[in-house]
């Protein structure tokens, strides 16, 4: 009673890995860890007019983009089996569009204009970002989730304008972070 998000798809998966497995403390084990992100780092954000998932690290009340990737990963395998996970890994790519157009430069995200500790960083932050550091991963596993998920689905709508928007913020980062061997105009970084 205390999950964020149940599937009966991943309960079944549990189930059916449980029976094939001879080991009882490895069926425990993986009872207990694959609907771990589901469990407990879920949270629905959406609006009337869109599905949005949030989507923390776990230890750290925060999104990261190279981590909430990552998270849903393993339930892409049964998202054309279970509509409202479908819809979450969904809500979490469009969560993640809207973290890029934020900042295409941060890697992890608030639950809102929170601010946080990392705030006097010597960085461009703004109240919506836990951290602003540059990783390159960070931006390229949205792009990985995302197109898993449509070769899944065949959904999309998903590529809309903000998509556009969020692609062309991301390839304006990798060209500015190409420029090794010159002015870096659009970001730096000392904490």
């Amino acid at each position: 009673n205390k999950r964020h998000f149940t599937s009966c798809v991943i309960e079944n998966a549990i189930e059916e890995f449980q029976k094939k497995v001879n080991n009882p403390e490895l069926g425990w084990l993986f009872n207990n860890c694959f609907p771990n992100t589901l469990d407990t780092t879920i949270y629905d954000e959406s609006t009337s007019t869109q599905k949005l998932t949030y989507v923390i690290t776990g230890d750290i009340d925060a999104m990261w983009l190279r981590d909430s990737s990552a998270q849903v990963w393993p339930y892409l395998r049964y998202i054309n089996e279970d509509e409202p996970l479908r819809r979450l890994i969904r809500g979490v790519i469009l969560r993640q569009i809207k973290c890029i157009l934020i900042d295409p430069y941060a890697n992890a995200f608030n639950n809102g204009p929170t601010g946080g500790e990392w705030q006097s960083d010597n960085t461009k932050m703004k109240l919506e970002l836990h951290e602003r550091k540059y990783e390159i991963d960070s931006l390229c596993y949205p792009i990985r989730l995302a197109y898993a998920y449509w070769q899944k689905t065949g959904d999309a709508t998903i590529f809309d304008e903000k998509w556009v928007q969020a692609v062309r913020e991301i390839l304006g980062v990798f060209q500015d972070q190409q420029n090794w061997n010159g002015p870096i105009t659009n970001y730096k970084f000392t904490r």
